[in-house]
């Protein structure tokens, strides 16, 4: 699991002040590819400093000893989203599966659901859905590589998108607040949330519990466009204000989870 990865990773420059990307990839027996995801999620998360081929611990971090609660809460509170968000995944869904770390933790959870179709800009979720998702649609427009995570942008996607119905969307974002609502990081990662909700029946999106609260720079979508907001976040009073704001929240305090 990635973050017991994040663990050793952490550990290992707590003793060696620094690692290359090939070093790490020997250590915990996977690929290149495999540590500059995982490097890249400590670097969002504030824990290491990337250089050219590796990483070193951020300050405040090269600090901490033993503090393993705190290098894995980002790890722990999406894999926990992406646990609840699996259930809502059925045989035989047309869905769509938007950009980010979160979306490629969903596909993951999800390449072994039978006779499944996705339609999706995440071109590093094709490569871990196929060959076992069979139908899948890959969204054109601009490739767009941040760090090890690679999209494609398109400003026409309600063009690309015309004729063409799913049941279910699962995106994700920067962050989510009562006001500013959803909220990017990139002009490009408005596009495909903004024409969403009026392709489909059921917008899922997975919001772990380290987002809340933070306003990124652009709003992708007001609170009253979402249709089901998706969380490890277990608060029932931050949760009852969204709620009360008229979004269906799911939840660990929530009885609605699917079994």
């Amino acid at each position: 699991m990635q973050h017991t990865r994040i663990l050793k990773i952490y550990e290992y420059l707590q003793r060696n002040q620094s690692a290359t990307v090939a070093e790490l990839a020997e250590l915990l027996s996977v690929s290149a590819v495999t540590v500059r995801k995982d490097l890249a999620v400590m670097e969002k998360n504030g824990q290491i400093i990337k250089g050219h081929g590796g990483a070193t611990l951020a300050d405040g971090y090269a600090s901490l000893k033993n503090d393993k609660e705190t290098i894995c809460r980002f790890s722990h509170a999406l894999e926990k989203t992406t646990d609840i968000a699996r259930q809502f995944v059925q045989p035989g869904d047309f869905i769509y599966l938007g950009s980010g770390r979160t979306c490629l933790s969903l596909a993951e959870k999800i390449k072994d659901v039978k006779n499944i179709s996705v339609i999706t800009n995440n071109v590093t979720a094709v490569s871990i859905l196929y060959p076992k998702v069979k139908n899948i649609i890959l969204v054109g427009g601009e490739c767009v590589s941040e760090g090890a995570l690679v999209h494609t942008v398109d400003s026409n996607i309600e063009s690309a998108l015309n004729g063409i119905y799913f049941n279910k969307a699962f995106s994700s974002g920067i962050g989510i607040d009562i006001d500013a609502g959803l909220t990017v990081n990139t002009m490009g990662s408005i596009f495909a949330n903004r024409v969403i909700p009026s392709l489909c029946s059921d917008w899922y999106i997975m919001m772990d519990s380290s987002k809340f609260g933070i306003k990124a720079f652009y709003q992708a979508a007001r609170l009253e466009q979402i249709h089901c907001l998706i969380t490890d976040l277990d608060s029932p009073e931050i949760l009852r204000d969204y709620r009360q704001k008229g979004v269906s929240v799911i939840a660990p305090d929530s009885q609605r989870i699917v079994k």
